[in-house]
């Protein structure tokens, strides 16, 4: 099964992907070196990593200081982001269409990495907003890549300029860059109070 933009691969598409060994933009130098000058490094900081796959951007989160829970809902990806286990990271099953996860403290993430997540969500923008409105701490950041599309409804994964537009208002900082090819960068600030 190939899912369309507007719909949500199953966990079992997911699954497959990762068993076939399909990465989405492999994390690279470039990518960090933005991250770290757009998200200053937050020793004890909380972050959550929505859509973890195997671990590697929750991983690289540690490593510069925050304790990370990563959530995803295909269980291939879980068990091998689980094979590298770290002291400060845990991995846990959920399916972010069906609500928010449990125990999220409310009003006390620091900051919410969303990699290539955001388009497979049934409601991107208001789920971008409960993000906003209800994970993050006053002042808490997240940041999202979203591959950018022409339009093409058939494209799974892809957003186009004007769906990508719109996930910005409301938030006191935005920051849009492009590190490579056709994927937007987002790095969003909540407001401070």
């Amino acid at each position: 099964m190939t899912p369309t933009a507007n719909s949500s691969p199953s966990a079992a598409v997911w699954d497959a992907w990762e068993a076939d060994g399909r990465s989405y933009y492999v994390i690279n130098d470039t990518e960090l070196m933005q991250f770290t000058r757009n998200f200053p490094v937050r020793s004890g900081g909380i972050a959550v990593d929505v859509g973890c796959g195997n671990g590697a951007f929750s991983r690289q989160l540690h490593r510069f200081g925050y304790d990370v829970t990563g959530f995803d809902f295909a269980s291939t990806a879980l068990h091998a982001a689980r094979r590298t286990p770290l002291p400060g990271v845990r991995y846990l099953h959920h399916d972010l269409n069906k609500g928010d996860p449990p125990g999220l403290p409310r009003h006390g993430i620091d900051l919410v990495v969303c990699r290539l997540v955001l388009p497979f969500l049934n409601e991107p923008t208001a789920w971008i907003r409960r993000v906003r409105d209800l994970w993050l701490r006053p002042g808490g950041q997240m940041y999202v890549v979203i591959p950018v599309i022409e339009g093409d409804t058939t494209q799974p994964g892809g957003m186009t300029e004007r769906e990508i537009a719109n996930l910005t208002p409301g938030w006191s900082h935005s920051v849009r860059y492009d590190v490579r090819g056709r994927v937007a960068f987002l790095a969003l600030r909540s407001a401070a109070t």
